[in-house]
């Protein structure tokens, strides 16, 4: 399917235009519900400038050869990527079992080398050709029927480092596997279920538990060289965020089901700073989740963090010292370009900051059903930069292409299923995955 891109003359039109006419090509958007005026935006929300008063620029896209973990890279800052103006589906494949009843797909796809690496709902790592999604191999990492960590939400999570692919696992294992054949090289055990996927760089591996231990293992063996372990929380989100890793300041920033924020020093794991990403302002009864799902952002000397409950913030790397705060909550990473950083928040506003202020250019919703009022079992994640629009995919099959400049919504596309994960841009091909565990690629 070409991606045409329609431009709209006033953000008024948008409504209208969405539902007439199917925005990345010609297919016609089909939403169930009574269409209601959903760009309305509270006074907290509202921009802080007017309209043309801060001009975005961003860099200049760039290409970039791999996506080996969650975030893209250990600090899960890749700025502004290169893709085509014109995407078109170039194919799709199966990765195996996906969301059920049960099971959860929890894990986004990497890209390393020109495969691409999956983990399914049932706990099978596939390796794919990036150019065609044909199968290269599989492994099975489910336990023994009899296995007394036989539990739902199996496979947590990928990173690859130094040609090595590593796996969290719903069960509590960790396993490190050859990159070529699937092979298990080692295995690290845990008595707790492990649903975030682990962050990987300069030979430390680090993991993080359902009861909020964070684990630093050594990317070639498996020892276990340090662990933190702070206060667990009753009631949590599924899935969380995967630390975030500078080697060259030696810090690593771990979010918690509690909603803390916390720095260690990575060789040792010394405790440098705690921050509480909970706000006192409660919208409605999930504002009371505390966990942060949304993995945080090193950017240089400050972290991009972005709690659940209403607080995303930016916090000065070495004091934990918030530099600013807004009373937005989401789940989905932080994506900094530039000067600045684009969010989006519970209620599907996708919004632009100023990184240094923390003041808001413009805040576009995205009309992910007809109906503002019906909104309940859908989320949506993103968004990714790639080819100068922002990327958002929603759990009910869409995605929206954004753009960046303005807010306005560019076009869209519909899926064969919803979407839980983050799209994935690696060598020009965008891939979104779907709940029913498929993969489609575009380029």
């Amino acid at each position: 399917m070409k991606l045409t891109i329609y431009k709209n003359t006033a953000l008024g039109c948008l409504l209208f235009l969405l539902s007439a006419c199917g925005m990345f090509g010609k297919e016609h958007l089909k939403l169930d519900g009574e269409r209601l005026p959903v760009l309305q935006e509270s006074k907290m929300l509202a921009p802080d400038f007017e309209n043309g008063e801060l001009k975005i620029t961003l860099p200049q896209p760039y290409a970039n050869n791999s996506w080996k973990q969650t975030g893209g890279n250990s600090l899960h800052r890749m700025e502004h990527l290169q893709a085509s103006q014109n995407l078109k589906k170039v194919w799709d494949a199966s990765f195996g079992t996906g969301s059920s009843k049960r099971d959860y797909l929890l894990a986004a796809p990497i890209v390393a080398y020109k495969v691409i690496f999956t983990i399914d709902a049932d706990a099978q790592v596939r390796a794919l050709r990036l150019d065609d999604g044909e199968e290269i191999w599989r492994k099975d990492l489910k336990p023994l029927i009899d296995d007394e960590y036989e539990i739902s939400m199996k496979g947590a999570g990928l990173a690859e480092f130094n040609r090595k692919i590593y796996v969290t696992t719903g069960f509590g294992s960790v396993f490190a596997l050859d990159m070529k054949t699937g092979k298990q090289l080692w295995r690290f055990d845990e008595k707790a279920p492990i649903r975030i996927a682990p962050t990987v760089a300069n030979g430390l591996l680090f993991v993080q538990t359902i009861e909020n231990s964070l684990i630093a293992l050594d990317a070639q063996t498996g020892k276990e060289i340090w662990r933190q372990k702070t206060a667990t929380e009753a009631t949590t989100l599924v899935g969380g965020a995967s630390p975030a890793y500078d080697p060259f300041q030696d810090v690593v920033i771990a979010a918690f089901s509690t909603g803390e924020l916390k720095a260690f020093k990575a060789s040792t794991g010394s405790e440098l700073w705690s921050s509480l990403l909970v706000s006192y302002r409660r919208t409605n009864a999930l504002a009371n989740i505390n966990g942060i799902k949304a993995n945080p952002v090193i950017d240089g000397s400050v972290v991009y963090a972005f709690g659940h409950s209403n607080i995303l913030a930016a916090i000065d790397l070495r004091t934990g010292n918030k530099i600013w705060e807004r009373e937005i909550g989401g789940i989905s990473q932080p994506w900094i370009a530039g000067k600045f950083i684009f969010v989006l928040d519970n209620n599907f506003n996708l919004l632009a900051l100023e990184k240094a202020s923390g003041k808001i250019v413009w805040n576009t919703n995205i009309p992910v059903t007809n109906n503002e009022d019906n909104t309940s079992g859908i989320f949506a994640k993103g968004p990714v930069l790639a080819g100068n629009r922002l990327l958002v995919a929603s759990s009910n099959g869409y995605v929206f292409a954004i753009s960046p400049y303005n807010g306005k919504i560019m076009g869209y596309i519909s899926l064969s299923d919803g979407v839980s994960v983050s799209p994935v841009v690696a060598r020009n091909m965008v891939l979104f995955t779907t709940n029913d565990a498929e993969i489609v690629a575009y380029k």
